[in-house]
């Protein structure tokens, strides 16, 4: 992962929200991760924070190998997320299985080391 990508990995859950970023080229609504914009090339992002609500586009459960949190290996789901705002995300969904696609979720956020948080989602009651 280069540098501005890692960075941009980092500013992703700052504050507590979800960042996405907007083209200043286009203003077109981008993922977390992106690099550039797609729509017309432009490097130029800004952070713009999310509302953290969308939908589940599509999941797959999967077994994940046991770790000192989990434990024995235990069902996970992956997903593509809508957000409202329009860019998708690729998550885990912090859920009993199975979930259904199109259940609105919102963004959580889990503590994976010092300082660092991950973005999960869960389903919105």
């Amino acid at each position: 992962m280069s540098a501005g990508l890692a960075r941009r990995g980092r500013e992703t859950t700052r504050s507590g929200k979800l960042v996405i970023w907007k083209c200043r080229g286009c203003a077109a609504l981008l993922a977390p991760l992106t690099g550039c914009c797609p729509s017309c090339g432009a490097g130029t992002l800004e952070p713009v924070a999310s509302a953290g609500a969308g939908v589940i586009v599509s999941c797959r459960v999967v077994d994940r190998a046991p770790d000192p949190v989990c434990g024995a290996p235990c069902p996970s789901v992956i997903a593509i997320v809508a957000l409202d705002e329009g860019p998708w995300v690729y998550s885990w969904i912090e859920s009993d299985v199975p979930v259904r696609s199109e259940r609105p979720v919102r963004v959580r956020f889990r503590s994976t080391q010092p300082g660092e948080r991950f973005p999960v989602f869960a389903p919105r009651d």
